[in-house]
């Protein structure tokens, strides 16, 4: 017997998280991909609602992992109710997520089963700061797994579930995988230039992003070190020192340019993007993910 989500104790926790808001793109990716094969959007919402629940238990379980109180200026689920009832939910929409994968069969299944193993380890490299994560490699291999996986399998799926043929498939691929990038570097750089108050608890955590990494290893060999124990410091949360040493930090990462630097590397995973869905035939949903890539760096 198949339990229903009215039957479910943790339904109103539930509904609380999905219903949030947020900008919905992995389901649209789901939708959007399907359709620019030729596909029916009816035969694949399940299937996008499916990214949108896993995406949404990450969210779940990240708020209790960085300790915030607020997301999309409501109370954190586990603010609202319990850290228990947050975690309870979390796996009960990761187990609705895999429920409803499953009628599209065993690849789409697996695909979207190696997306939230991939998302789990993402998360672990970055809770596990060290100097040695202060590299691109380091920080590309985090925000494949945790940013772009979701956005990779969202598109796979949708092609696949649309019937798209193996190019197809590999082509939109390659679009949610370097889209899932750039949106990633995009936040990164909201970070640093409109959200003041996200800087130290991204430092805090130990959430090292790519404008500090661009230029750390831009710096001498003693500026390192000062960013290194500056880092350790507000990891420490000494709130006496906290507020100049950012000030510091982000005065570090202007001088060498590491914004403008960060801004490039957006743009080249997306033109690569737009560049990877060429070979689909011309329809009105691969012009709105053209569209989507264009303008996600003008985004708010």
């Amino acid at each position: 017997m198949v339990l229903g989500l009215s039957e479910l104790n943790l339904r109103p926790q539930i509904e609380y998280a999905v219903l949030s808001g947020g900008k919905r793109l992995r389901p649209l990716l789901v939708v959007l991909s399907a359709e620019s094969v030729g596909g029916n959007r009816n035969k694949v919402m399940p299937l996008a609602l499916a990214f949108e629940l896993m995406h949404t238990a990450t969210l779940v379980h990240d708020d209790i992992i960085d300790q915030d109180d607020t997301r999309r200026n409501k109370p954190a689920l586990h603010k609202k109710w319990s850290i228990n009832d947050a975690i309870l939910t979390g796996d009960a929409l990761i187990a609705l997520s895999v429920y409803l994968a499953s009628g599209y069969g065993q690849t789409i299944l697996q695909t979207v089963a190696q997306s939230a193993l991939e998302l789990c380890d993402g998360e672990h490299i970055d809770i596990t700061f060290s100097s040695k994560s202060m590299n691109e490699e380091s920080y590309f291999k985090k925000i494949s797994e945790k940013s772009a996986s979701l956005f990779r399998a969202a598109t796979y799926c949708g092609t696949l579930a649309g019937g798209g043929s193996p190019s197809e498939v590999a082509s939109l691929t390659m679009f949610g995988q370097n889209f899932g990038i750039a949106y990633q570097i995009r936040d990164d750089l909201l970070d640093l230039t409109q959200k003041g108050s996200m800087v130290f608890k991204d430092l805090r955590s130990g959430s090292v992003s790519l404008p500090l990494i661009h230029s750390y290893n831009a710096c001498s060999t003693a500026e390192k070190r000062q960013i290194e124990s500056r880092l350790q410091t507000l990891m420490k949360g000494n709130p006496r020192m906290n507020r100049k040493m950012v000030e510091d930090l982000l005065e570090t990462v202007r001088q060498t340019g590491s914004l403008n630097y960060c801004e490039q590397k957006m743009v080249e995973h997306l033109s690569k993007a737009t560049a990877s869905i060429s070979i689909l035939k011309d329809t009105e949903h691969k012009a709105y993910l053209v569209e989507m890539a264009k303008t996600l760096k003008t985004w708010g």
